[in-house]
């Protein structure tokens, strides 16, 4: 910036909208109700019915609300436009809103910022980029920069537009404008200069005239980004996009000229999920996990700027800016000299209430940071020599005593001085000669791509942005499919070469002949990662044709025969997807629901329905008849009084007449017919009352089947709901586990992953089903992961991958067990499975004595449980009086109500389970589970022989509706095999903590310890800290004569015992990644059985594990 520019900045706070999209079919089909609402530019959020602290609804008021939940048309050209009268936010709204005010502050010279925030699956993407017909901010800023430009009159200004675009995945930027064989390893560095400020060394910057240019060079970084997420099994939701315009202004006057530049950084940053909210809270990776390491960095930096902001920050608080790369690059953006627009994507549905109200309180919090933003004019050459001095300083450093003495800081100056002369020669470039450069790189790709004419396949991706980027034609003869070789490796690349997990060197072979492909694998290890609509490929090969699907170990594409069609038309008729071909591989596997149990269930779910209809108009026709029946009673009882008064008054009036003087016959008269009267009514009434009663009775009758109906819909429902989530589950965890085998494999783990269904019981009517990860050793259970966690491990997994991939193998040496994906404390108890038992009979002051069937959480039956449920009377005794038996169970209401549990036994539990068996219930209100204590040692029948009493006083209805459930028994286990590997992980854990820090260790006696003194307790194990402390205050160090003393030394896989001479304390001063090391080595080889203890005092070998340890 000129010095006379120096002043020319603004203060401008962050600019903040928020969009709510409409339900997905997932909410749909979940009934998920809408719980967030616009008014102006205030959005309000709802309380839903589940969260209790939730009351009132909150109200976040923003620069814009944006209402695109309903309330729109679909036009012939697929553009969803505002009905009329509605409030529906449309995309050229969004971007005549908030677009153009980011392209008028490029235009006055301000650097520009804006980014997409939200969950996975909020709609940041669509607001960015767009789908079809409806384009996002991002083409349609790209093509209103150009109608500008062709709109000036100016001729002394040009214009210059340049165009880059990045991700950021697992802290690494990697330039998408390059491919991804061809970018460096550990991806682009993120610099800073006094000059050009913060900026991405090497970083190519693609030089566009037109508006199909810059849409090019867009579409060329989606199949890049294609391709590298192909390649490292990464997905979308995880990675940030950063597209970058440099927008130039060249302005000539008086034979001198200005630059203005403005950067416009339009960022789509990854999904925001919450810890919380996904279940992953307590597991020890989730913050730790370098992909989720720059979204958390993002939330730092915007906390502390707000609070700078508004005053409450700490006297010289520093922005960690540098904790990630995203923040590094968002540096300008967020707190410096630029001015940002942030447009946060927020889910309607209740599901989501929690991570939408996280997202409105995160943008509450940005939209309080002010930037100082400048106008970005300098003169070209003063700039370039600007940038030539400070060059000169960084060399000049070197023969200087502040030049860096160590090899670390050397290379970096290296690399500045590197960057800064690839950024002088870039700019002293012309704009015509870059563009020329540009246009023949552009027509070198194009002779590269294959010939779509041809038949080929297209990816398929979860992320619609990246689906039919990814094209392999084939041409006549044989194609081959596998992986490109490696450095230094022979052999020639494939003509479909892929990458990733489950590709083998040569994987199959396409032969092509007259539009005919057919598809055959190499090996059989090959064919078990080859699937066509599911299914293996056979070995004779299958015959593909048009929209069949084709899985090529993690990677899925569409055959695609230009003769019948394109990709896009067959993704656009919805006939194939990425979601129906991930489905028929889990199909394939096992474990999801097939069509026909699909079809079964719908039907059933219809006929239910139907009964319920017809119960609910079968009870109003039953209401009609029984009014109508009553009012003709009615009438009829009405019509005979009125017929009996007039013959009543009649004949009195003929008597009267007749004997005018006879007055006693008359008064008699007139009694018989009163009396005779009052019968009559009392008989009506005795009717109405059996006419109600009879009604009553049928409409209760019908009620009840109209209840038991709406309950079994009900029941179908929640079933249809749990089959849903299951099925979703199931997408998620099963290609997860698949892919978890395989990179264990690859680093040549011995773990084992499968995916587990788990029934959880519980005192309702109907139990959940929930999807885990079981790992496994050598056969032997070690843990379970739940679907969150699985998820984040996998990610580590990855992680792991590729620095092994990038450093080899020996990174695992240094890997300690925090740093492991696949390491946690064995689970050496285990739920051996659920009993439940009826408390109905408590209702009619009975006794259940009843042996339970234990079912373990994949459905079979383990074992039972006797349990004795009485009832307690006055004088302690079990049993009640029949004295006291109420006819009702409404009569105990107020009572006071003792009851005995007596757990007695189990019999029949598995064999390998059947350790220190306990057993666990919760009664009524009871906030903690009452533990019946643990039968010690193996016993497959314990004896509990275990009574509790409860009492309830008084009885309130609350209490009774318990009574009509279950009592849940849970029955635990400890597997004796995780056990022994639970043992070895604490004693080694102990051992490499003490190797990892000095302390001088006096050797025991001639006799080592009892291995149950060495052994660490799972609980010393999760706490290592307390058994340190433990350790030295209730171990002292024993002090020995010289001769008996003895020197231990920690060999792997061995441990060598050798005799000393006089007293040698030995110091242990490994390092902890050393000490890990030798742990890892030393558990392989205690799963192996090689360790051993061997004495060179002449004593005799020993097969002992403690020995080892100690």
């Amino acid at each position: 910036r000129s010095d006379s520019d120096a002043n020319m900045s603004e203060e401008v706070s962050v600019v903040v909208g928020i969009r709510v999209r409409p339900f997905s079919e997932r909410e749909k089909k979940l009934g998920a109700t809408c719980c967030v609402e616009t008014d102006g530019n205030t959005t309000i959020l709802q309380a839903v019915d589940d969260d209790p602290k939730a009351r009132e609804p909150k109200k976040f008021t923003f620069d814009a609300s944006f209402w695109s939940h309903d309330g729109f048309d679909e036009l012939p050209s697929g553009y969803l436009r505002a009905a009329p009268g509605s409030k529906y936010a449309d995309q050229q709204l969004v971007f005549d809103t908030f677009g153009k005010q980011v392209l008028q502050n490029a235009w006055d010279g301000y650097h520009c910022c804006l980014f997409a925030y939200g969950q996975t699956g909020a709609g940041k993407s669509y607001s960015m980029v767009g789908y079809g017909a409806n384009r996002g901010i991002v083409p349609i800023s790209c093509q209103e920069i150009f109608r500008r430009i062709e709109n000036s009159q100016d001729a002394d200004l040009t214009f210059e537009v340049s165009a880059s675009m990045v991700e950021i995945y697992n802290e690494q930027v990697q330039d998408l404008l390059v491919p991804a064989k061809s970018r460096p390893k550990k991806g682009l560095e993120i610099r800073e200069s006094q000059q050009l400020g913060i900026y991405i060394a090497g970083v190519v910057k693609r030089p566009v005239d037109s508006y199909p240019a810059i849409e090019a060079v867009m579409e060329e970084g989606t199949e890049n980004r294609t391709i590298g997420a192909t390649l490292m099994n990464a997905t979308s939701s995880r990675a940030h996009t950063v597209i970058t315009i440099e927008f130039k202004q060249v302005s000539k006057a008086s034979g001198h000229s200005g630059v203005k530049v403005s950067l416009i950084n339009l960022v789509d940053l990854a999904g925001s999920e919450k810890a919380g909210q996904t279940g992953a809270s307590g597991d020890r990776l989730k913050e730790g996990c370098a992909i989720n390491k720059s979204l958390s960095a993002l939330g730092n930096v915007i906390e502390k700027l707000a609070d700078k902001a508004t005053g409450k920050a700490k006297l010289n608080a520093v922005v960690p800016y540098r904790d990630s790369k995203l923040t590094r690059l968002l540096q300008n953006a967020l707190g410096g000299s630029s001015k940002t627009v942030m447009i946060c994507a927020i889910s309607p549905a209740s599901s989501n209430h929690e991570e939408t109200l996280s997202t409105l309180r995160y943008a509450d919090r940005a939209k309080r940071i002010k930037n100082s933003a400048t106008v970005n004019e300098n003169p070209q050459d003063k700039l370039i020599r600007q940038l030539r001095e400070e060059n000169a300083k960084l060399k000049a450093m070197f023969g200087s005593d502040e030049s860096p003495t160590d090899g670390e800081g050397l290379a970096q100056k290296q690399a500045e001085i590197a960057a800064l002369e690839e950024a002088l020669n870039e700019m002293q470039k012309s704009f015509a000669q870059r563009m020329e450069e540009s246009q023949q790189a552009s027509k070198k790709r194009d002779v590269e791509k294959g010939d779509l004419s041809l038949p080929h396949i297209s990816n398929l991706n979860e992320d619609d942005l990246l689906t039919n980027k990814l094209q392999f034609a084939f041409k006549d003869g044989q194609s081959r499919v596998g992986r490109s070789p490696a450095e230094g490796e022979a052999g020639e690349t494939p003509e479909v070469a892929l990458a990733g997990l489950g590709i083998h060197r040569e994987h199959a072979v396409v032969t092509s002949a007259g539009g005919c492909c057919g598809l055959s694998s190499v090996s059989e290890e090959a064919a078990a990662a080859t699937c066509v609509n599911g299914s293996s490929v056979p070995k004779e090969g299958v015959t593909l044709i048009h929209g069949d699907r084709v899985a090529f170990g993690q990677s899925i594409f569409v055959f695609i025969n230009p003769a019948e069609g394109t990709a896009a038309e067959l993704l656009a008729s919805g006939k194939v997807s990425y979601a129906t071909a991930r489905k028929e591989l889990n199909e394939n596997v096992g474990g999801m629901p097939s069509e026909e149990e699909l079809n079964a269930s719908r039907l059933m779910a219809e006929d239910l329905e139907r009964r319920a209809r017809e119960a609910e108009e079968a009870k109003s026709r039953a209401q009609a008849e029984a009014e109508e029946m009553l009012r003709q009673r009615e009438e009829e009882f009405q019509k005979q009084m009125e017929q009996r008064q007039q013959d009543w008054e009649r004949e009195l009036q003929e008597r009267e007449a007749a004997q005018a003087n006879d007055q006693a016959v008359a008064a008699e008269q007139a009694q018989s017919h009163a009396h005779e009267l009052e019968k009559l009514q009392r008989e009506f009434q005795e009717r109405q009352q059996r006419i109600e009663e009879a009604a009553r009775q049928r409409i209760e009758e019908l009620e009840r089947q109209s209840r038991k109906a709406a309950a079994e819909e009900e029941d179908h429902r929640q079933m249809e709901l749990n089959m849903q989530k299951l099925e979703e589950q199931l997408m998620v965890a099963m290609p997860l586990v698949k892919e978890a085998n395989l990179i264990a494999a690859e680093l040549h783990r011995p773990h084992r992953l499968e995916t587990k269904m788990h029934c959880e019981l519980s005192d309702r009517a109907r139990g959940t089903v929930n999807v885990t990860a079981s790992v496994s050793q050598d056969n032997v259970h070690l843990f379970e992961w739940s679907l969150e966690t699985l998820e984040n491990r996998v990610f580590m997994m990855r992680d792991l991958l590729q620095r092994c991939e990038e450093e080899g193998l020996g990174v695992m040496d240094s890997l300690t067990p925090e740093g492991d994906p696949l390491w946690d404390p064995v689970n050496v108890e285990r739920l051996i499975g659920v009993a439940q038992v009826l408390l109905e009979g408590l209702l009619l002051q009975v006794e259940n004595h009843v042996d339970a069937r234990i079912l373990s959480t994949e459905g079979h039956q383990a074992g039972t449980l006797r349990v004795e449920v009485s009832p307690v009377a006055k004088d302690g005794s079990l049993g009640i009086p029949d004295c006291d038996v109420v006819d009702e169970p409404e009569q105990l209401l107020g009572t006071r109500m003792a009851t005995q549990v007596h757990i007695v036994r189990a019999s029949g539990l598995p064999e390998t389970l059947a350790n220190n068996v306990r057993v666990e219930y919760s009664y009524f209100i009871d906030e903690k589970a009452h533990q019946v204590p643990p039968a010690p040692g193996h016993n497959c029948n314990p004896i509990f022989d275990h009574k509790h009493n409860f009492v309830q006083d008084p009885v309130t209805s609350r209490f009774l509706e318990y009574l009509q459930s279950k009592l849940v028994f849970r029955v635990y286990g400890c597997d004796s095999s995780a056990q022994a590997i639970a043992d070895e992980q604490a004693a080694l854990r102990s051992e490499a903590e003490a190797i990892a820090m000095p302390q001088v260790w006096h050797a025991p006696e001639a006799h080592m310890a009892e291995p149950e003194q060495v052994l660490a307790s799972p609980e010393q194990y999760e706490h290592p800290e307390q058994q340190q402390e433990q350790r030295q205050q209730q171990q002292p160090f024993v002090e020995v004569p010289a001769t008996s003393a003895s020197t231990l030394e920690v060999t792997s896989p061995e441990v060598t015992e050798k005799s000393a001479a006089s007293p040698a304390p030995v110091r242990r001063t490994s390092t902890a990644s050393q000490a890990s090391r030798r742990v890892q080595e030393a558990s392989d080889a205690a799963s192996r059985g090689e360790l051993s203890r061997t004495s060179t005092g002449g004593g005799n070998q020993q097969q002992s594990k403690a020995c080892a340890i100690l």
